[in-house]
């Protein structure tokens, strides 16, 4: 009878205090939780940590003692839940300044580019349509200032955009969470060269539009949809590397693609694309001229590869 007491007072606790959480978030709609917890999850491994070393020690100490109603792993996990609460409802009720800032950037003299898009939290929109090299509006929080820069070397262009972190945490209030917003358009005038890093963020890339001869998407804790659906002129060789977060990359119809997949911890879902060895092709491989290679490692959340019905 006692184990049923502090399993389940425990395991009721634990429920209750994630309850609280998800029910904040849903009772204000403004309130996104995903980038603290995607940036600071790794905490409830080490609260419970050391509350295990704390278990054991107690019973070094005490070996005959009765077990406890609850134990040092399940306070700590209770206790970074409320942290987690506090630091949520904190930031929703700040009032903390937000900046939007226009870029504007023209080819130069390049005659290829590279572009490097490194974004630790927020939502990126990117797609093509720009008249320029580059067209976009930045949203952000005070903290978590954006940096531009360009220069072309010889005939090639370089452009990163990227996510000034903090040099110090926040763990007290404000601690985490700044809401970024990034509408980045990239033109279509060049042969283009695209590395995206998001953290705990989502991203939407639409990219039928650019004229990519490569691509490099690198997930964190957030997640990430890239359409590729399209009329590809080139080839493509594209890579994914999954993190806890998921991805879902759409693919092309008319299009050959050819996917070699690597679930990792997680999972890559190839969602009807046919087997063929060790890779994964679609119905228009090896009749299409053009072919999407894709090069896929799944991390600890999932992959998905949905092809164009």
């Amino acid at each position: 009878m006692a184990e049923y007491r502090r399993s389940s007072i425990a395991g009721a606790t634990v429920l209750i205090g994630l309850g609280v959480l998800f029910l904040y978030t849903n009772s204000h709609p403004g309130v996104d939780p995903w980038p603290l917890l995607g940036r600071y999850w790794p905490l409830l491994l080490i609260f419970v940590g050391l509350g295990k070393l704390w278990d054991y020690y107690q019973i070094q100490k005490n070996p005959g003692g009765n077990r406890r109603l609850i134990t040092g792993g399940e306070i700590a996990a209770i206790v970074l839940i409320i942290l987690f609460v506090v630091a949520i409802s904190h930031h929703h009720n700040s009032h903390d300044a937000t900046t939007r800032r226009h870029e504007g950037i023209d080819y130069g003299a390049a005659q290829s580019a590279q572009v490097d898009i490194q974004m630790g939290e927020g939502d990126l929109q990117l797609s093509g349509g720009a008249q320029k090299l580059l067209d976009a509006d930045l949203d952000y929080h005070n903290t978590s200032t954006p940096e531009v820069s360009y220069q072309v070397d010889g005939t090639e262009g370089h452009l990163v955009i990227k996510q000034i972190e903090p040099s110090h945490v926040h763990f007290a209030p404000g601690w985490g969470g700044e809401k970024n917003d990034w509408n980045i358009r990239l033109g279509n005038k060049l042969p283009m060269e695209l590395k995206v890093e998001i953290g705990a963020g989502r991203g939407t890339l639409r990219l039928s539009d650019l004229p990519l001869t490569k691509l490099d998407l690198q997930m964190g804790a957030g997640s990430a949809t890239a359409d590729l659906r399209g009329d590809w002129k080139n080839n493509l060789d594209v890579h994914i590397q999954g993190g806890v977060g998921s991805a879902t990359i759409l693919l092309p119809k008319d299009v050959g693609v050819e996917a070699h997949a690597n679930g990792g911890l997680g999972s890559v879902n190839s969602h009807g694309m046919k087997k063929d060895g060790d890779r994964y092709v679609n119905e228009a491989y090896g009749k299409s001229p053009i072919t999407l290679e894709l090069h896929v490692e799944g991390g600890v959340g999932s992959i998905n590869l949905i092809p164009e019905m």
